[in-house]
């Protein structure tokens, strides 16, 4: 923009001189003007060097910093991913487990299928999925939703490891779900209850 400006302004300066002079010049005047306008040709060329040379300055300084945001978005999500796990519920594997069994107990899935959930939540310390060891301590990933069976009420859901493992959570459910719940203390088998993670 600048640079156009510049440019513009000699344009402008030499029609002038030549264009709207009512008079004519003598030889000695058109040299003089000529050596002011090739002087000013001059500044502009210096003043778009300088400029080019700023503009490139700014496309680095710009390269480095959209890397640098790419930098923190990656970090951002390692973080997310972490804090997310940080949410997981624990357990401690004891002689006889395996993990169809775990999953299938009450509270952690209740549905022996969801196996795979907790292997690939412990990859880095279950090599083999049909092998793990007592005194292990697995991370049990936490549900989105949540299918209400026989026997339960909130604070027993929130209770569970697949849920928050903090029965006094229970109210995060209750407020989540007020649409579907009209009293906290009546819920019904095969409700689909949202659970919030935030």
């Amino acid at each position: 923009m600048k640079v156009n400006f510049i440019l513009l302004s000699i344009f402008f300066g030499v029609f002038a001189v030549g264009g709207f002079a009512q008079e004519k010049l003598t030889e000695e005047q058109a040299q003089a003007e000529l050596v002011k306008v090739k002087e000013q040709l001059k500044l502009a060329e210096e003043k778009i060097s300088s400029l080019e040379s700023e503009i490139s300055n700014l496309k680095s300084e710009i390269s480095g910093l959209e890397s640098r945001r790419e930098e923190l978005k990656n970090k951002l999500a390692e973080l997310k991913e972490t804090w997310k796990k940080c949410q997981y519920g624990r357990y401690k594997v004891v002689e006889g487990d395996w993990l169809s069994k775990i999953a299938s107990m009450r509270n952690v899935y209740g549905d022996g299928k969801k196996w795979q959930l907790i292997y690939e939540a412990n990859k880095d310390k279950i090599k083999n999925p049909n092998l793990i060891h007592p005194g292990m301590v697995l991370l049990i990933p936490t549900l989105e939703t949540y299918t209400v069976i026989p026997g339960d009420c909130l604070w027993l859901i929130a209770s569970y490891l697949s849920i928050y493992s903090d029965a006094g959570r229970w109210r995060e459910i209750y407020e989540a779900n007020k649409d579907k719940i009209k009293d906290k203390n009546l819920i019904y088998p095969k409700q689909v209850l949202t659970i919030p993670h935030e």
